[in-house]
């Protein structure tokens, strides 16, 4: 029974990834010289994306020198640390300095310290502590078994990528922090390649997090994530975003700005997944407590949220919307999958275009909507594993369901989109 339901989660979720991209030697290519002609190492729609259509100016790049491991600690803002242009540096990076950890760099970090920069790449390899934390303003490479331990903050008015050449969300080094926030200027994009995952929260707050085509985000699954007002879900052909494990408690996802399933200029062209978790309505219990309550679903589209699928094919390229699969331990086995099949349940309001999604491992009752009626009429489509009919899925929504969008961080700042340049100076989460 197990071995069946182990591999009809993979044949329907795959949500065991499978390796994508080349994770050992990509020659001289970098984030701030990505060789995208070397057509083996990125998507084969590379050319139609944003980050390669952006323009970067020309730009110093500083190379970390140190390789020694003598125990020293190595201090990132001494220059004396640093190669720049192939001779030594006189001043520390920021923000407009592209930045290399080669392979065979050593980094200790005694206390905390900060390190802004504009390009970075981590070589294969290299492990960055969490002692450092790093705040990335243009593209991110973390190559082979490069590790980053503290990278939250996403932010700016340039197209970037973020790659994590991992190519399973279990692996070691695919969580980049505890919490990662976006936060980049409206209709500026952040694009997924390989695999990223957060140990926790996980939020959308300004601009475009795109999940690449056969690439993997996965959330913390103790966190609801948002998706706020001026910003955008997006997945592409073969993308999943899901928990790493089934969250029994609170929503899964939030989503007040939009959750799209390919553009006009990429549409999919096979299906992408968005897996959900199993909600427990508080008729579980831990230590003696009850787990969650009525109202948490494993996503709520709110009032002004927006769903829409931009596809091919809408029959076989879709938006597959189904159960994680996977094991509701919330800090040991993480990833690991379920020994029995769950269903989800979810909240559909606000604008919802359902040409090309398919709803598998659904609740009876469990799509909630304000018409069941017109519902009736969306041109969705069905898998073999719900609990009834499709008509039998649906239920009325009686009052409007409108979750409050919170992150947990000390320091949230506004949107992106809503900040005037003194605010972005004082932006809290990149100090």
């Amino acid at each position: 029974m197990i071995n069946s339901i182990v591999q009809h989660l993979a044949r329907t979720t795959a949500f065991v990834s499978v390796a994508v991209f080349a994770t050992t030697s990509h020659a001289a290519a970098t984030a701030d010289s990505p060789n995208f002609a070397d057509k083996s190492d990125w998507p084969t729609d590379v050319q139609k994306t944003a980050y390669f259509k952006e323009a970067w100016p020309a730009a110093p790049l500083m190379v970390w020198a140190r390789t020694e491991k003598t125990g020293q600690d190595t201090d990132p803002k001494d220059p004396a640390n640093w190669m720049l242009d192939g001779k030594p540096a006189t001043t520390a990076p920021d923000e407009n300095t592209d930045v290399r950890f080669p392979e065979g760099s050593f980094v200790r970090i005694k206390g905390k310290a900060n390190l802004r920069t504009r390009h970075l790449t981590i070589a294969s390899g290299v492990s960055i502590p969490k002692s450092l934390t790093l705040t990335p303003f243009g593209n991110v490479w973390i190559q082979g078994s490069g590790l980053v331990e503290e990278m939250g903050k996403f932010t700016g008015e340039k197209h970037t990528f973020l790659r994590n050449d991992k190519a399973d969300f279990r692996m070691r080094g695919a969580g980049l922090a505890n919490k990662i926030m976006f936060n980049k200027a409206k209709d500026v994009s952040v694009e997924v390649i390989g695999t990223i995952l957060s140990f926790d929260e996980l939020s959308v707050i300004s601009g475009d997090l795109v999940v690449g085509p056969e690439a993997e985000i996965a959330p913390g699954n103790r966190s609801i994530q948002n998706i706020y007002p001026d910003a955008r879900l997006i997945l592409m052909s073969g993308a999943k975003f899901h928990k790493r494990g089934n969250q029994t408690d609170s929503n899964d996802l939030v989503v007040a700005g939009e959750l799209l399933a390919g553009t006009p200029e990429r549409p999919l062209t096979k299906d992408c997944f968005l897996g959900l978790s199993s909600k427990s309505k508080g008729k579980d219990s831990e230590n003696g407590r009850p787990v969650g309550g009525p109202n948490d679903y494993g996503m709520v589209v709110r009032p002004d949220g927006t769903v829409r699928v931009t596809s091919s094919d809408p029959k076989t390229a879709r938006l597959v919307i189904t159960w994680n699969g996977l094991s509701s331990a919330k800090f040991e086995g993480a990833g690991e999958p379920a020994t029995q099949p769950l269903t989800v349940d979810l909240v559909l309001q606000g604008k919802i275009s359902l040409e090309g999604v398919m709803f598998d491992h659904i609740l009876k009752g469990g799509i909630h909507v304000t018409d069941p009626a017109a519902a009736k009429s969306w041109k969705a489509t069905f898998g073999d594993h719900n609990e009834g009919k499709p008509e039998e899925l649906l239920s009325k929504i009686d009052e409007p369901i409108n979750p409050k969008l919170e992150v947990s961080m000390a320091s949230v700042p506004k949107p992106y989109s809503e900040q005037e340049e003194d605010d972005k100076a004082k932006d809290p989460t990149l100090d």
